[in-house]
């Protein structure tokens, strides 16, 4: 993450939990807790209204965590119909209708799409969410759909599907990750560096996140599951000029993981790249492999 990228609204967040971290740690943590719980609202371009008109939409119930049987109703669309079917899973204030280009391609090419919209996104329930909630969701979306033919996620939906494949009891045969994240834990610690909120509120934090969710952040680190990852085969694609994912992290994690395809490209940057041609033609032909 670049300071330079920082909407205003962020800058101010920065400057109030820049000041409040040493006086009060625990409240800092909270508050920015509940931040990076809440996701950004967005309105949807005419283009992905027309896309989403042509899906098939249901409604289904999830449970909210392993300890919460809590109901939580979420928008699903699909594309066509096929033996084979690809899950997406849009990243963090995203949309499924983001994948629009990846969707007419792989609708094209005979597969069946199916995606959602996150909790507390679209026109799915839900205020507040969180990187444990998704892989909960994910896991209970796999068993729901069945057998897929691949997973891909785009930005925090790729670090999901990850790690959904390290932490629960599901598998694929193959994970594409596009503009996605490898650790949780780096994302936070270069968070809290460039928001200069001091080191001792990130224990506070990680106790709430223990409490709350009854997870470990260090545990949503790829580079601690490096040959755990329950999918047949495994592509990553990232730009080097992408500005929310650092690509030296990537480089480094596709590095200790040699059976990874690897598709490095320059240009695009985070949002830009679901839309490559190059990208979307590569995807196409790992499905195929």
């Amino acid at each position: 993450m670049q300071h330079q990228v920082l909407p205003f609204s962020l800058r101010v967040s920065a400057f109030v939990l820049s000041r409040l971290g040493k006086p009060f740690p625990g409240l800092t943590a909270r508050m920015f807790f509940n931040m990076y719980s809440t996701p950004p609202k967005r309105k949807l371009r005419d283009t992905h209204l027309a896309l989403k008109k042509t899906a098939r939409v249901e409604k289904a119930d999830f449970s909210r965590y392993p300890f919460d049987d809590r109901p939580l109703s979420l928008v699903l669309y699909s594309w066509g119909t096929s033996d084979k079917k690809i899950l997406l899973l849009h990243g963090w204030g995203g949309s499924p209708f983001d994948f629009k280009h990846m969707i007419s391609a792989l609708a094209a090419a005979g597969y069946e799409v199916i995606t959602f919209d996150a909790p507390a996104h679209g026109a799915s329930q839900g205020k507040r969410t969180n990187l444990m909630q998704w892989m909960h969701i994910l896991e209970q979306l796999l068993q729901r759909t069945g057998p897929v033919h691949a997973v891909i996620g785009h930005s925090l939906g790729g670090l999901n599907a990850a790690l959904t494949l390290v932490h629960k009891q599901v598998s694929v045969p193959r994970l594409v990750m596009i503009s996605a994240a490898v650790s949780a834990p780096v994302f936070f610690n270069e968070t809290f560096q460039l928001f200069r909120i001091p080191q001792q509120v990130m224990p506070k934090l990680q106790g709430i996140i223990m409490q709350r969710l009854r997870g470990d952040l260090q545990e949503l680190d790829l580079f601690r599951h490096i040959n755990q990852i329950k999918a047949g085969k495994i592509m990553v694609a990232y730009d080097e000029n992408d500005h929310l994912v650092k690509q030296e992290q990537v480089s480094q994690f596709v590095q200790q993981y040699p059976a990874i395809q690897s598709l490095r490209i320059n240009g695009e940057g985070h949002f830009r790249i679901m839309k490559n041609e190059t990208v979307i033609n590569s995807v196409l032909a790992f499905l195929e492999k």
